[in-house]
């Protein structure tokens, strides 16, 4: 049977692409093997359940593995109907065993006897799994049910209950604030993303086993915008195989440039969904952190950082908050950038000969259309900026309306391209299988300037690229101008947009 990339956990090793991860293994084991509690805690689709079920595989022969899922305790109203639910669970994982239980627990503090009658009968101490264990929304019988889990923990040895793993989404903040809980902070874990090692691993077992093969630059491609998020990272190359370059030799650049795009534009994906659902929860800050880059310090102490944190939104860049992978920024930045309905006919000139912006080798003439931006902004920009708030994302979001409106006609894309060490808004325009990176900023000082060219060269060294384009837009200059620099061999285009106009009553 042919193995594919898998979408939706938990990952079964027979029919999908597996990557080890060694190091969590390791410590998730060593817990085990010390009679610890601890807690395990990973945004959606971070491969915590297939974490889980191969911790199942190593030790099923030392422990009895009880594994149980609270997903469907949400609404549970009494000790009763929990303890006949838990029972039920708990019997048939251990039917799996052919263990026949006989005593049933009338009371939450009475399952220390389930666990003494499986070591009678089969002289194995249990390990006690229970994922999204945070859907226990009764308060009453969480803390009943923790109660009784401390008192075995002290006695863990003589009720042989060798570990108990809780696994959620996000910390499970009530229990491990309890200082006398055994789940403390020291015991828990954070499941990680991949590395770009386990990325390169995961693709190279399908060109193995198929003979297709990515180009070095998908791979980077893959690793960098999903950033080893490994529901994204085998959502993107499923795509790609199945969808995008089907029976084809090789994996282009071109079939993921079309992926990216449907990624953004297009799917309605469940875990871009999620991120996108609680980004709206506090949409205020999301916003400030999107679109005023570097401006948010990152402290888990503000309720809304950490829950953006703990659900996989955002991240802690250098102190600062920012969103790490850069898939989900640019489906949160095209998500909440303002529609601006009826501006295309303002961009778009009648008389306008699209064939002025590329030259005769075929290459897109960015600096023409920089010019033609700057007609448009000469006629719209008492409208479009004024009495907006910096980051609201307005001057970012007007190049990329007005690049995209003349790039959707050439064939072009535009893209919100991802943050350098702390997040900021670039634009990336894709022509013809090349790249053209724009830096934009806005309302800088010098010092922050030579910052802005210096980061620039050094991305577009990276990227191997020979020329730049940088945007300042500023309340304080005169006039519109476009300067060049010679950087280390990379040319630079400063492109200068004035934003102070009269006010929009004295325009048309």
């Amino acid at each position: 049977m042919m193995r594919t990339f898998c979408t939706s956990g938990p990952v079964d090793k027979k029919t999908c692409y597996y990557v080890e991860r060694p190091d969590i293994m390791a410590e998730s084991l060593n817990h085990i093997e010390n009679w610890r509690y601890f807690t395990v805690s990973a945004p959606r689709q971070s491969g915590k359940t297939t974490l889980l079920n191969d911790i199942v595989e190593k030790i099923k022969d030392k422990y009895i593995t009880i594994f149980l899922s609270f997903e469907d305790y949400k609404n549970m109203k009494t000790e009763e109907e929990f303890i006949e639910t838990f029972y039920e669970e708990i019997i048939e994982e251990a039917e799996k065993y052919n263990i026949t239980l006989e005593t049933k627990p009338q009371k939450i503090r009475m399952i220390k006897n389930i666990f003494e009658e499986i070591y009678k009968k089969t002289g194995k101490e249990v390990v006690l799994m229970i994922d999204e264990f945070e859907k226990l929304n009764n308060e009453e019988i969480m803390n009943t049910l923790l109660h009784v889990i401390r008192k075995i923990y002290h006695k863990k040895e003589m009720y042989k209950l060798r570990s108990v793993i809780l696994i959620s989404v996000s910390y499970l903040s009530g229990v491990l604030e309890d200082n006398a809980s055994p789940f403390n902070i020291a015991e828990h874990m954070e499941v990680p993303y991949f590395t770009k090692e386990q990325v390169y691993d995961l693709l190279s077992q399908h060109e193995k086993e198929t003979g297709q093969l990515f180009d070095e630059k998908v791979k980077e491609l893959i690793w960098h915008n999903a950033a080893g998020q490994p529901g994204l990272t085998n959502g993107l190359a499923y795509d790609l195989v199945v969808k995008k370059a089907k029976g084809e030799k090789i994996i282009t650049e071109k079939h993921f440039e079309k992926t990216l795009y449907d990624y953004i534009k297009k799917y309605i994906d469940k875990n871009m969904e999620n991120i996108i659902s609680k980004a709206h929860e506090e949409k205020e800050i999301v916003m400030q952190i999107l679109f005023e880059p570097e401006s948010v310090e990152f402290d888990i102490s503000d309720e809304r950082i950490k829950f953006l944190y703990l659900h996989g939104v955002i991240d802690d860049c250098e102190g600062k908050c920012c969103v790490k992978v850069p898939l989900y920024y640019k489906k949160l930045y095209n998500h909440f950038k303002p529609k601006i309905n009826g501006e295309r006919k303002k961009i778009l000139e009648y008389e306008d000969n699209l064939k002025k912006y590329i030259d005769k080798d075929g290459n897109l003439k960015l600096n023409e259309l920089f010019k033609r931006y700057i007609e448009y902004i000469k006629s719209r920009g008492a409208v479009m900026f004024k009495g907006r708030n910096y980051y609201e994302g307005v001057y970012q979001y007007n190049l990329d309306q007005f690049l995209s409106t003349y790039m959707g006609l050439l064939d072009g894309k535009v893209y919100p391209e991802t943050q350098i060490g702390g997040g900021r808004i670039d634009l990336m325009v894709m022509y013809k299988e090349k790249e053209y990176l724009i830096e934009v900023k806005a309302n800088i000082i010098k010092y922050e300037y030579e910052i802005a060219k210096k980061q620039l060269v050094e991305y577009l060294k990276r990227s191997g690229l020979k020329e730049g384009w940088l945007v300042i837009y500023s309340e304080a200059i005169e006039d519109f101008k476009h300067e060049i620099e010679e950087i280390e061999g990379v040319k630079i285009n400063v492109w200068f947009i004035k934003t102070n106009f009269e006010s929009p009553s004295k325009v048309n």
